[in-house]
């Protein structure tokens, strides 16, 4: 083989990825793209977890029979009177929805400052053979009108 038939062969050509990721440009478009989607699924994962989607006391006894094991969220205000504490802390309570329908919380953790009798609460839990339902964690559901003991005359 001369010097002059080398000359002549094309030179090979790597077809890996084509001319669409030859350049600089398009491979980091296709970064920031991909980048891009993995960042909104990682964000929508981490925020359905803490929607607080809930249901209201009646919801919840009247579907608790098809999905007795599920984990809830129910929501609904503390009956007065109800709050049963020991060493200065709430272990049981009771909620009621609009409509009357009353479920027993039995809860072993700290509870929110404004845990208080007739505030909305969220439980998150599951039932328990008891049927009391055992709470895992209380939240204060801040309501949009705030009420005064001494009301204005608006």
């Amino acid at each position: 083989m001369t010097a002059s038939d080398s000359d002549q062969t094309p030179p090979t050509t790597s077809k890996e990825g084509g001319k669409l990721f030859s350049s600089n440009r398009n491979r980091l478009l296709l970064l920031l793209a991909i980048s891009t989607i993995v960042i909104g699924i990682l964000a929508f994962r981490a925020a359905s977890g803490d929607l607080s989607y809930y249901v209201e006391p009646d919801e919840f006894l009247a579907k608790i029979e098809d999905n007795e094991n599920s984990r809830w969220r129910v929501g609904g205000r503390v009956v007065p009177d109800s709050i049963i504490e020991q060493s200065g802390q709430p272990i049981s309570f009771d909620i009621a929805g609009e409509s009357g329908e009353r479920i027993s919380i039995t809860y072993d953790g700290l509870v929110p400052n404004l845990f208080t009798d007739n505030a909305f609460v969220v439980v998150d839990g599951r039932l328990q053979e008891s049927g009391y339902f055992q709470a895992t964690r209380v939240v204060i559901k801040h309501e949009n009108e705030f009420f005064s003991e001494n009301p204005t005359s608006e």
